[in-house]
């Protein structure tokens, strides 16, 4: 138990509320802020089923986390960054250094793929440790690449 209250404080500290609403946002850049409340939902869910084993849960949620990481690249054109006229938290670092942020994209990749395989096994401790990765994937991307 002591280890899922870890995760959580982990994942909380992570994954800030998003403090920004879907009030007034359109087209991509409403799809892609839906996208990510999705993966926060299921960072969530994924938290909640340490404490169930639930690697079926795990597995699943970790699945569709990796299917984003490999879609997310398309909902960041050109002329979605933020502005004054829509919600977007966007930062421009995704557009000056493109380079910088499809690397954050593939640790993202990288981990939840990592975390699909090793949830399969059954192992909690290696389960947790894979998530933290994937946590650290996310929280490392907003910190380099959103307002």
């Amino acid at each position: 138990m002591y280890k899922c209250k870890f995760v959580l404080i982990l994942f909380l500290i992570s994954f800030p509320f998003f403090s920004y609403s879907h009030e007034g946002a359109t087209g991509i850049i409403k799809e892609r802020m839906d996208k990510f409340k999705e993966s926060k939902n299921l960072m969530r869910t994924i938290n909640k089923s340490f404490s169930e084993d639930n690697f079926n849960v795990i597995t699943q949620s970790a699945k569709k986390l990796n299917k984003w990481a490999n879609e997310m690249h398309k909902y960041f054109p050109k002329g979605s960054e933020a502005s004054s006229s829509n919600k977007s938290e966007a930062s421009d670092n995704i557009w000056s250094d493109p380079e910088g942020f499809k690397e954050a994209i593939e640790k993202f990749q990288i981990s939840s793929a990592k975390l699909i395989k090793i949830s399969q096994n059954k192992n909690i401790d290696d389960t947790v440790s894979s998530f933290r990765e994937v946590a650290a994937s996310c929280k490392g991307c907003h910190q380099q690449f959103r307002n």
